[in-house]
């Protein structure tokens, strides 16, 4: 077994965070996110929602307790080697952060590029992956002509491409219809099933509700019991109760990810949504 495969993809201890002098945002967070699990994460505005995944993916510090990314404590991680360590978690930010100067494909492109892939895989896998998310013949458009949920597709595109260890996500069906933030899900869904762990951020509850996920739901900063009761699980209660059962979703079909081989000793955890209470 991959020696990394012992540790979970994130955990978090007795984790606070406040901004500038006033109060905490997020209260003793303690959890971890099992390899290869899919986790919806639920709370109202200013719940911390945007807090948590800042936290995740290391654009915050926390104000006090302890937070390990791929089995790597950040608090004593050298800062060389902090870098790589994001490479390897795909963010779709609520705001899009798109590059204006460039086209939608060559927004989507970046990653396998900075990767070193070669043209023919970029221009194969970049038109499948737009063709998918409904942006075929939008590829050569500029962000500042696309509406939001088209920008918004180009942000998901972009985050799934290369096929990151932990995908995570803001929002990200917010500006698009019921039919395509199924469909993006399910894309979600395709990458999840070849091992990447997703946090996905949102109001939409009867998305959670259809597709059975476990989910974290955040209250005034506080991770609440009522997540715990249903999700946040020993790994001894998951394997004696079993997963919850998942809700089929009709699929067409399937996009392709790019970004070579994952290493064959990764053992996936199943689709169970399991976040383990430490």
């Amino acid at each position: 077994m991959n020696s990394e495969q012992e540790h979970p993809i994130v955990q978090f201890r007795n984790v606070g965070l406040r901004y500038g002098l006033g109060p905490e945002v997020l209260q003793d967070l303690s959890f971890s996110l099992a390899p290869g699990s899919f986790h919806f994460l639920l709370g109202e505005s200013g719940a911390g929602k945007s807090s948590l995944l800042k936290l995740i993916y290391l654009a915050l510090r926390p104000t006090r307790g302890l937070i390990s990314l791929f089995g790597n404590d950040i608090a004593t991680t050298p800062r060389d080697t902090l870098p790589s360590l994001r490479r390897r978690v795909g963010v779709v930010f609520q705001e899009y952060r798109l590059l204006n100067h460039l086209s939608s494909f060559d927004n989507v492109a970046l990653p396998l590029r900075v990767a070193g892939a070669k043209k023919s895989d970029i221009e194969k896998y970049v038109t499948e992956l737009m063709s998918w998310v409904g942006l075929k013949d939008h590829m050569r458009a500029r962000p500042p002509t696309m509406s939001g949920g088209q920008q918004q597709r180009v942000a998901i595109a972009r985050a799934v491409i290369s096929r990151p260890s932990l995908l995570l996500a803001d929002e990200p069906t917010g500006n698009v219809d019921d039919a395509m933030a199924f469909r993006l899900v399910h894309l979600f869904e395709e990458l999840n099933k070849l091992g990447t762990t997703i946090v996905i951020a949102t109001h939409n509850q009867a998305l959670v509700d259809r597709l059975g996920h476990g989910s974290l739901s955040l209250a005034n900063g506080i991770l609440t019991t009522s997540a715990a009761k249903t999700v946040l699980m020993s790994e001894e209660h998951s394997k004696e109760k079993g997963a919850p059962k998942k809700v089929s979703t009709k699929k067409s079909e399937n996009p392709h990810f790019t970004a070579g081989k994952k290493d064959s000793s990764q053992k996936t955890a199943p689709d169970s949504g399991q976040v383990e209470d430490t």
